[in-house]
């Protein structure tokens, strides 16, 4: 029977906890479209339209905001493929999950 060298434990261990913030970051990211689109509701109507008028604009929102968010998946995921374990990996997910709360945030700020 062979040990896991230790340093093998621990890439093994930096993939799992990759791969899991990259999975949180995809979920928070379609999280991110619906309240892109709910924000622009809010605004639109804010601005002086109706919520029917808004309506016209989504469909071209949510596919731009989709479409976005698939380009930003598949090249993050090159990037992190290539860089996992690394500060510039790390750096990339701290910054993808805080735009993403922030406009959580923002959202609920509004609401």
């Amino acid at each position: 029977m062979t040990m896991i060298e230790p340093s093998k434990t621990r890439q093994i261990g930096l993939n799992a906890l990759a791969f899991v913030l990259w999975l949180g970051t995809v979920v928070l990211g379609l999280q991110t479209i619906y309240i892109v689109k709910e924000l622009f509701y809010l605004i639109y109507v804010l601005l002086g339209g109706t919520a029917s008028q808004a309506e016209r604009f989504v469909p071209g929102l949510v596919f731009l905001l989709a479409l976005g968010c698939l380009v930003f998946v598949v090249a993050t995921t090159e990037y992190h493929l290539k860089r996992v374990g690394r500060p510039e990996s790390w750096r990339l997910f701290g910054w993808t999950i805080a735009v993403e709360v922030s406009l959580l945030i923002l959202y609920y700020i509004l609401l």
